[in-house]
Order: C-alpha cells, then sequence, then structure tokens
C-alpha cells in the first residue's frame, strides 16, 4: 500500500515538474502565442504599383494561408486574446485593408468569401464615394460588414498627423486630431453599426502624444512598420506587414507570415521621430531571448552594426551606415527561431521636415 502511494506521488510530482518547464521555458514562451497582421491597399493592377497587389498575386498569398493551415481570425479576436493572454494557434493571421478601395470589394471580398474568412477595413470615411471608380460606397461597406468583415478607422480624411497647420499651437493640432478620430468612428457606428475603437495611421506616422491621445480614446493604434504581435507588444502601435508593390513576392511571403514575435522590455529612442537618416537604436531583450547570437538588422536591405553593450542583460545597440532620404524608413531585425522560422523586429522612423 505504501509503495502504491509512494509511487503515485512520484509520479504526480514528475508530471508537475515537465509541467512546470514545459510552461516556463523562455523558447516556448517567446512563440506560443503571437499572431501577424496582413496589410493590403489595392488589390489590383491599374493602380499605384508602390499600394496595390495584383489579384493574382492576393489569390497566391491567401492559397498559401489556406494551404499552410493559418487560422484566419478576426483582428479584433487576435488582440483581445493577446491582451488577455489567451491561446492562439501557432498561426494565426488578421487581413487587413487600408482607406476602402473599390478593388476590396470586387476582388478580395468574393475570394475571401470562398474561404470564410473574417477581414478588417481601415475605411477614411471622408473618401468613400468620393470616387465611384476608387472608393467602395457605404452600401458596399455595408454589405461586406453584414458579411463578417470589421469596419474600423482610417480617419476622416487621411491626414499626416505629424504636420501642423501654419501656426497651429500643440494644443490645437491635438484637438484636430481627436476630431479625425471621432468624427470617422461615428460615421462607422452611424453607418454600421459597428465601433470596435481600432485605429490605422494615416501613413503609419505617430509619435509619443499621438499615442497617448489615442488610449486617452479607447483605441488600439495600428502602424505599418513590419513584424508580427504578441501579448507584449506595444497596442498604441501595432506592426503589420505590407504587402504591396515590391512586397508581394512569394520569396519572402512565407518568412513574413511564419514570422515569431520577439518580446522586448525596452526600446530607445521612444519615438520614431527623427531628424537623423540613421539613427543609432537600442533594444533591451527580454530574459531567455532565444537567437540573439545571430542577431541580423536590416536598413535598405544592407547589413547593420549590432553591438551587444550588455550581453547577459540582452542589450544591443543597431547602427547604420546606409542613409535614408526620405520621410519614413524603418530596421529590420531578426534571428533565428524553430523550425526554420525567423524572429522580426522592425524599428519605423519618420522625419516630418520631409514633405511628400
Amino acid at each position: 500500500m505504501q509503495t502504491r502511494i509512494l509511487s503515485a506521488f512520484i509520479l504526480a510530482a514528475s508530471l508537475l515538474l515537465a509541467s512546470m518547464l514545459f510552461t516556463s521555458s523562455p523558447l516556448q514562451a517567446q512563440h506560443a502565442d503571437q499572431a501577424v497582421i496582413l496589410q493590403y491597399h489595392f488589390i489590383s493592377t491599374s493602380t499605384p504599383p508602390v499600394t496595390s497587389t495584383s489579384p493574382e498575386d492576393f489569390r497566391r498569398h491567401m492559397d498559401y494561408l489556406q494551404d499552410n493551415d493559418f487560422a484566419i481570425l478576426p483582428l479584433e479576436e487576435i488582440i483581445s486574446k493577446l491582451r488577455n493572454g489567451e491561446s492562439l494557434p501557432d498561426y494565426a493571421a488578421a487581413i487587413t485593408f487600408d482607406d476602402g478601395y473599390l478593388s476590396v470589394y470586387t476582388e478580395a471580398y468574393p475570394l475571401l468569401q470562398e474561404r470564410d474568412w473574417p477581414f478588417t477595413i481601415f475605411v477614411t470615411t471622408g473618401l468613400l464615394e468620393s470616387n465611384a471608380n476608387l472608393y467602395a460606397n457605404w452600401d458596399q461597406i455595408r454589405e461586406m460588414a453584414a458579411a463578417g468583415a470589421t469596419i474600423a478607422n482610417h480617419t476622416v480624411t487621411h491626414p499626416y498627423f505629424l504636420d501642423r497647420l501654419n501656426g497651429e499651437s500643440e494644443a490645437a493640432w491635438l484637438q484636430r486630431i481627436r476630431g479625425e478620430i471621432q468624427q470617422a468612428e461615428d460615421s462607422i457606428v452611424a453607418e454600421t453599426g459597428q465601433n470596435h475603437r481600432l485605429l490605422a495611421y494615416p501613413y503609419g506616422e505617430f509619435n509619443p502624444q499621438i499615442q497617448e491621445l489615442v488610449t486617452d480614446m479607447g483605441f488600439v493604434g495600428i502602424a505599418q512598420h513590419s513584424g508580427p504581435i504578441n501579448g507584449s507588444s506595444d497596442y498604441t502601435a501595432l506592426p503589420r506587414f505590407p504587402f504591396s508593390g515590391i512586397y508581394v513576392s512569394m520569396n519572402t511571403f512565407p518568412n513574413k507570415v511564419k514570422s515569431l514575435a520577439f518580446t522586448l522590455d525596452g526600446v530607445s529612442p521612444q519615438t520614431p521621430v527623427t531628424s537623423d537618416n540613421s539613427p543609432d537604436a537600442e533594444l533591451d531583450f527580454a530574459e531567455g531571448t532565444p537567437g540573439l547570437s545571430q542577431l541580423a538588422c536590416y536598413h535598405n536591405n544592407q547589413n547593420m552594426q549590432v553591438e551587444a553593450l550588455d550581453a547577459d542583460e540582452m542589450i544591443y545597440r543597431v547602427s547604420s551606415s546606409t542613409e535614408s532620404n526620405g520621410r519614413r524608413f524603418r530596421y529590420n531585425c531578426t534571428a533565428p527561431g524553430r523550425d526554420g522560422r525567423y524572429y522580426w523586429y522592425s524599428i519605423p522612423w519618420v522625419n516630418p521636415a520631409i514633405a511628400e
């Protein structure tokens, strides 16, 4: 009798220890609950190439997701589960479209309906119905909403958030941005009955004041720099993978949608706004982050210098000898993970002094 009790106790203790080791593994914690957000604009071959994805390429992307058992979930569900520490499938993804173009309705919507997949449209409310050959109208938006699409906020006029009007004070500037967001949300509620409080920043531009405003208004902020998300991501500026223009290639699509989210304790500087063409940045990775001995960062596809400021504390400085002359640019950092997948983190930059 005592032998059986002792054996049962040893078995229970072993199972508990195995469970603790599994759930506390740093590598497991890094990739257990995460997702990728895909970003599209036009689904067309007759629109500006930089923001366009051909219907054929879009179908190839969707076929890949289906053939590789991706769980396509509503963006709001993914965000809610990650923020609440709930489980997600290993390959979880959300599909999003910016602006509300007609080609989303004519080209993407039927294909997504075939698969019964949810998707999100970030609509610029003041531009809907402004050009029947370019933008969807509210009837078409409502049809997609009734079929399960999430209709979310992309402001009224799609302004450059970081640009101030002549003589505009900081208070007036922030009030104008607040008005853009609130008026767009009011229109979405009035036209569709939806109120998700998800905001995609126009052009992906933001700064700490705007992030604070978005938080104060109860919104999740969504940007345009690349990378997956997890529970520790910044929910005032979530990354998305853009898949238009030069980024549509199936040579790189699999690595992006299967990428793994780094967990960071901090990033410096804390603002993406810069006047430098190649600013330095410091990344403070969470304890137990794997693969950092092979951390590699890229600026305009050129290798950057990666310096371990404190390898034990996992703090690294990244520097670039390449200069960017455009208004917006980014650094992408990767490290090898499990099953041939890569961890991915993107640092966005914007120089508001450069006009577009």
